[in-house]
């Protein structure tokens, strides 16, 4: 086999194990975490949220009003922040204030756990939902167990086109190999 054949076939391999990770089905009726994290997504230039961020938001909400908790809405950016994008979304949406939380200075996944667990440890927090689209679902999870948090994974499953998804996974794939510390 050459060597090509076997980076396309651990490249495969990785991109099932992201792909099915992500197709869990959320925090099971057991399983409780005091925290739900909403990972940010892009913002529009007029500054609404994108269809993903849209999705992660509505998943969130539900999730809070199914389970109770504070909900933490992480990403930076300017004008606004995708952590405030969400936030407001999400009071539309019936989220009380008091529920949330803003972490807005993040611009990675890597970031997005560094400054939530900087939010959630003077709370002695340890464990958290975590909601992001399902294919970043994997990734995400690495990086907050990394920076010491028990994580549920709560994945958001948008409908997208199959070159959609695969471009997505495939993204997703690069990631991890670029950090292969994050393999778990």
């Amino acid at each position: 086999m050459t060597l090509a054949a076997v980076v396309l076939a651990l490249a495969a391999g990785l991109a099932w194990r992201v792909h099915r990770f992500g197709q869990r089905s959320g925090p099971l009726d057991g399983e409780r975490a005091p925290v739900i994290v909403v990972l940010g997504a892009r913002v529009l230039p007029d500054g609404s949220p994108s269809l993903a961020l849209v999705a992660r938001v509505e998943h969130a909400v539900a999730l809070h009003q199914r389970r109770g908790g504070t909900v933490l809405f992480a990403g930076g950016g300017a004008p606004s922040s995708e952590a405030a994008v969400a936030y407001r979304l999400a009071r539309a949406l019936g989220l009380p204030a008091e529920a949330a939380l803003l972490e807005e200075r993040s611009r990675s996944t890597f970031e997005n756990a560094r400054f939530s667990v900087e939010l959630l440890r003077p709370g002695s927090i340890d464990a958290i939902v975590l909601v992001t689209d399902d294919f970043h679902a994997y990734r995400a999870a690495a990086h907050f167990r990394r920076a010491g948090l028990r994580v549920i994974s709560s994945p958001v499953r948008r409908t997208l086109s199959v070159g959609s998804r695969l471009q997505w996974t495939f993204r997703e794939v690069a990631a991890v190999l670029r950090r292969p510390w994050l393999l778990h």
